[in-house]
């Protein structure tokens, strides 16, 4: 509206035209406050969010640091798990060398044996020690358990033994 269309219009409708402007204002003014109220909620709740965010990223920081140490923990144990198994593999070694050393020992003691059983076959030992254990099985079964495997009786060694 212009200046002389409203000093043409009347004191009732130029009222009313205030009346009217005063509402609409109020309403604008109510709706302004809500709008308000609003905007301060949202900024209220986006603060929690960076509050509860900044929560979240300390969390996250411990969570780091604390799989960079069960990695350095997991590094260290893969290490020693590494110096075992070279450990073993060492252990490993050594244990076939001693097998092969005692293979050698049993062919020699075999080799002992076999001379000492020809030994004991020339000089007639071995039969008498078969004819003494069978004498003593046939005539006296009770005393067989006193002879030793090589044909002695133990009592005649422990009689030596005592001399």
């Amino acid at each position: 509206m212009t200046d002389k269309e409203l000093r043409r219009l009347r004191r009732q409708d130029l009222l009313q035209l205030l009346v009217e402007q005063s509402r609409e204002a109020a309403r604008l003014q109510t709706e302004s406050d809500e709008k308000s109220e609003e905007l301060t909620q949202l900024t209220e709740s986006c603060e929690r969010l960076k509050g509860k965010l900044d929560e979240k990223d300390v969390q996250l920081e411990r969570l780091k640091e604390k799989l960079n140490e069960k990695d350095a923990l997991l590094e260290k144990l893969k290490s020693r798990l590494n110096e075992k198994d070279d450990l073993l593999k060492k252990l490993q070694g050594r244990l076939d060398e001693k097998d092969m050393s005692i293979g050698e020992l049993e062919k020699q003691l075999e080799v002992l044996r076999s001379d000492r059983w020809e030994q004991l076959d020339s000089d007639g030992a071995v039969a008498d020690i078969i004819a003494k254990h069978l004498k003593t099985a046939l005539f006296k079964p009770e005393q067989s358990e006193g002879i030793e495997s090589d044909g002695r009786d133990i009592h005649e060694r422990e009689q030596r033994e005592e001399a």
